[in-house]
């Protein structure tokens, strides 16, 4: 028996698809599709660790496909998967505090979960995993930056 695809994986892997094809800003359409999505999944549930892990991982398997779809060299495939990534890490973090989670101890455990999605997968670029990777700890330090100020 076949497993559904999530509609958070799909969404997110078509938001990568569509903004290199229309040469959009990859980051911020991914944070804004992979936001909404994570928002509306989340919302009206509850929210425990292990469904922000399901869609972090979901999410993140979303920009890892879609950064694959459309990747044209090694170097711009490691550039995009880390626009995504941190567009995908983003959207998370926003998504999950938007839907009325108790962010500051689910981010991490999505951070985590994305993270574990990046090595399934099994890339064997080293360079978009690199990338997946410093997009993500990037996103991580700026959501924390804003919640400082």
């Amino acid at each position: 028996m076949e497993e559904k695809e999530s509609d958070v994986k799909k969404a997110v892997r078509d938001a990568v698809v569509k903004a290199v094809e229309k040469g959009e800003n990859l980051k911020e359409k991914v944070s804004e599709i992979t936001r909404d999505a994570v928002k509306k999944t989340l919302e009206g549930t509850d929210v425990t660790r292990e469904k922000v892990e399901s869609v972090s991982k979901d999410a993140m398997k979303g920009a890892i496909e879609g950064t694959r779809k459309v990747e044209v060299d090694a170097v711009e495939a490691a550039k995009g998967a880390a626009d995504a990534a941190k567009g995908a890490a983003e959207g998370i973090i926003e998504g999950t505090k938007q839907a009325g989670a108790k962010a500051a101890e689910l981010t991490e455990h999505a951070a985590e979960a994305a993270l574990d999605s990046a090595k399934e997968v099994g890339d064997k670029a080293v360079e978009v995993v690199k990338g997946i990777v410093t997009g993500f700890i990037e996103a991580a330090e700026e959501v924390l930056k804003k919640k400082k100020k």
